[in-house]
């Protein structure tokens, strides 16, 4: 062993601050046991002198042992009570080592002083006091080898030195048994001194893999529970909250709210996920403001959002205030977005009282809401409940009946308002069902938007179309809607187009309408969609043009044949003058385009009139004719037949 490794037996090992707090903490358990047999060895030794050594041997020295120990005592016990920094304990053990250095020393000269005094059995009880309490010192400093080393050769060294100046075989055979003793026990020490640093390096070591997998732990607990792009609690964990106040009441109730950003969709597919999800965190950001006591916010995916309210939020209110600070516009860098919010909310009850059907009422109520035109609050009432009921009713209807047999369309003319002739005819659906009669077209069609039924009943109405058409004059056309749902449908697209191809009917005579609200649900498969209709000949018309979320961007790069001005501008034209305005700009974007201009709703001849004075010639509405069965489309066309035919003079 060299200098080097002999001189760190003594040392504290202030580099390992894992292994100097625990021996900091293992010494505020023994160091008071230490001082304790100190104080009570040296009582014993120092009572069964008293009558024949010093009185300063016996007693004042003894005293003075007795102060300074019971000092460090007492320093030692508070210690339990605090947490010490690293290098607090560090200095603690070094003044240990020390104070060690010095103790030993000092109670061997004293055991040593007050040895001669005695008879034989007074001086073997000072031998005996040496052996037994070094060696239960050494046993309460053993964690802290240097200063138990530091110790041993305090006591030790002086202790041979006297006992070999004694020229006493007894003495010397007791010497040498004790320095065996001693070098055992040093020996175990040293080794139960690297046995204890492993220990409490292994234990370290566990300690920081614990605390890893607790925070990989909660991590994983945080993406589990929490939206990464938002921050807000997600889908899973909203769920979990609304099961807990589900569970939780009688008490507190509470209502369920959702909301969605009217718009969305088309900001992401114009600028960019990037600018959707900036745009996301900034909605998010706001809702934050105003989330008070009692209210609890989640993103449940995409621009949906979700919300917890307290018995005591008025809903009303509270829903103004969102939709007003949602609608604000949104600063994306170079980019100025706008979007409006839609919110629907349902509140427990005793017929509202699960989960599913919390989320089934707020997501009607907001279903309401959304066909309001956005930026509207819905509050599930009574009445939503019996359209509800209704609306369940129509699905296992829908699911359940004959449609090729109980659907049916009829036709409302499209007229040249120059020629009075009917051009074409548009295509719409109606469900007459056994159990529940004649139903409205937006209340079975919004029903079977929201399941695949639509494709359905899409290929059975264009069927009849197709086979109704067969009949018609060759110069007549007619136009077919199309749902959001059947054109993000591979599938159904292509049994649209077979259905064509297989059919006798030109496919320029087919116009298949779409809705820009039905684009922007998923514009590029749309745009697959009507390219689709477009390669195998058939013509698109954009329907309900100006209502939704049109841009002249997206109206420049859809394959359009058409566009619909919407009802509500047509019937506001003669008596708003910003109506009228965005009738006449529509129709110069469509001759500007290229494109033919149907205006839709005309139920006066006043409107008819504007609509040519503005270059529109092409009408639909009640005032050309009701939606008709197919019977009487022939007495339509027949009438107009003879109309054109000459007078026999």
């Amino acid at each position: 062993m060299n200098l080097k490794a002999l001189l760190s037996l003594f040392r504290v090992d202030a580099g390992n601050p894992a292994l100097v707090l625990a021996q900091t903490h293992a010494f505020t358990k023994q160091i008071p046991l230490l001082y304790i047999i100190l104080i009570a060895n040296t009582g014993f030794v120092a009572a069964t002198h008293y009558a024949t050594a010093p009185f300063w041997l016996t007693v004042l020295a003894p005293l003075g042992f007795a102060l300074l120990t019971t000092i460090r005592l007492i320093g030692w016990w508070k210690m339990r009570l605090t947490q010490p920094t690293v290098q607090q304990a560090a200095q603690r053990l070094r003044s240990t080592v020390m104070l060690s250095a010095g103790l030993g020393v000092t109670f061997t000269f004293w055991a040593l002083a007050i040895y001669p005094y005695g008879d034989a059995f007074a001086k073997a009880h000072v031998i005996v006091y040496m052996a037994l309490t070094m060696i239960a010192c050494v046993f309460c400093l053993m964690h802290l080898r240097a200063a138990a080393f530091v110790l041993v050769f305090a006591v030790v060294i002086p202790s041979a030195v006297f006992m070999a100046i004694q020229s006493d075989l007894v003495l010397g055979a007791i010497g040498a048994n004790l320095a065996l003793v001693i070098a055992v026990m040093l020996f175990i020490l040293n080794t139960h001194s690297r046995d204890f640093a492993t220990m409490v390096e292994q234990k370290h070591h566990l300690e920081q893999v614990n605390h890893e997998t607790r925070r990989l732990s909660e991590d994983n607990q945080k993406l589990a529970n929490m939206d990464s792009l938002t921050g807000l609690p997600n889908r899973r964990s909203f769920i979990a909250e609304i099961e807990k106040h589900v569970a939780a009441v009688p008490g507190a109730g509470f209502a369920l709210g959702i909301v969605d950003l009217d718009g969305f969709k088309a900001v992401n597919d114009l600028y960019g996920h990037g600018k959707g999800d900036a745009l996301l965190v900034e909605a998010s950001r706001r809702m934050a403001t105003i989330a008070e006591k009692g209210i609890v916010f989640a993103r449940l995916g995409g621009d949906e959002f979700g919300i917890i309210a307290s018995a005591e939020t008025d809903l009303a209110a509270f829903g103004r205030t969102l939709c007003e600070i949602l609608r604000q516009p949104y600063e994306l860098d170079d980019v100025t977005a706008e979007v409006t919010s839609s919110c629907g909310f349902a509140e427990y009850a005793e017929d509202c009282s699960t989960t599913k059907e919390l989320f089934e009422h707020a997501d009607y109520a907001l279903y309401e809401a959304k066909s309001k035109a956005g930026g509207n609050t819905v509050i599930f009432s009574t009445t939503h409940r019996d359209d509800l009921r209704r609306v369940h009713e129509i699905d296992q209807a829908l699911r359940n009946s004959d449609l090729d047999r109980e659907l049916a369309l009829v036709y409302q003319p499209i007229v040249n308002t120059r020629t009075g002739a009917v051009v074409s005819f548009e295509a719409l659906a109606r469900w007459r069902n056994n159990a529940l009669g004649s139903i409205s077209p937006a209340a079975f069609i919004a029903s079977a938007e929201k399941s695949s039924l639509i494709n359905r009943i899409t290929i059975t109405l264009l069927k009849k179309l197709l086979n109704e058409m067969a009949l018609w004059p060759e110069h007549i056309g007619a136009s077919f809607n199309l749902s959001a749902r059947t054109l993000a449908s591979p599938d159904a697209m292509l049994q649209i187009a077979n259905l064509i191809h297989q059919c006798s009917i030109e496919p320029g005579r087919l116009e298949f309408e779409v809705t820009e609200t039905a684009l922007m649900i998923d514009f590029e498969a749309s745009l697959r969609a009507l390219n689709l209709l477009r390669n195998i000949g058939a013509r698109v018309a954009l329907d309900d043009f100006g209502i939704g979320y049109s841009s002249l961007s997206y109206v420049h790069h859809l394959p359009l044949d058409k566009i619909k001005i919407d009802r509500k501008f047509i019937g506001d034209m003669t008596q708003n003058r910003k109506a009228s305005s965005v009738v006449k700009t529509v129709i110069d974007l469509c001759d500007n385009l290229g494109l033919a201009c149907v205006a839709e709703g005309v139920e006066t001849l006043e409107q008819s009139d504007a609509l040519a004075e503005k270059g529109c010639h092409l009408a639909q509405g009640y005032y050309f004719g009701k939606p008709m069965p197919a019977r009487d489309v022939f007495q339509v066309l027949d009438r107009q037949k003879r109309r054109a035919k000459p007078s026999r003079a």
